[in-house]
């Protein structure tokens, strides 16, 4: 049977990749993201974190879904997938100094959605969800494009958070 209480969804950014082998903090990464989440407000879960040791270095998966609410009816959802393989520790020379950091190859995986009717209020039974979907195209139909490009601006600009982190930190 067809669950009629199920969000809408529009997908905005699907399977974002960016990879990079790269010298960095991976504290340091993961406080820069949460930061931009909480200064964004967004509510932020880590699903599954998942650290194993291998012949190769460290490997750590991390999976994370920030949501914002909007209001009643739209709510913004980032989901983060990263991936760091051979991680380990080296020792750098900066401006004369030896500095200890991380060395690994980490690639993230970014989708960004905009659920609308969040909660199912409008879903229902079928006659809301028909009440909804004329609610979505004729009165509300500007407003959910200009929330789209809002959330693509922002999941882009924490893209950029992530870039400008790893070339930060090239040594």
């Amino acid at each position: 049977m067809l669950d009629v209480c199920m969000p809408q969804k529009s997908t905005i950014l699907s399977g974002f990749k960016l990879k990079q082998d790269s010298l960095f903090d991976l504290g340091e990464l993961y406080k820069i993201l949460f930061r931009w989440f909480e200064n964004n407000g967004y509510a932020f879960y880590e699903k599954l974190y998942q650290d194993i040791d291998t012949p190769a270095g460290k490997q750590i998966q991390i999976f994370w879904t920030a949501e914002r609410k909007m209001d009643d009816y739209i709510k913004f959802v980032i989901d983060v997938n990263y991936l760091v393989v051979g991680l380990s520790k080296v020792e750098v020379e900066r401006g004369g100094v030896k500095v200890s950091t991380s060395k690994a190859s980490v690639e993230f995986r970014i989708n960004a959605t905009l659920l609308k009717d969040w909660d199912g209020k409008w879903s229902a039974s079928p006659f809301m969800k028909n009440v909804r979907k004329m609610y979505d195209k004729y009165l509300i139909r500007e407003r959910i494009e200009r929330l789209e490009g809002e959330l693509h601006g922002e999941a882009m600009a924490m893209i950029d958070e992530i870039k400008s982190f790893l070339a930060l930190h090239k040594f």
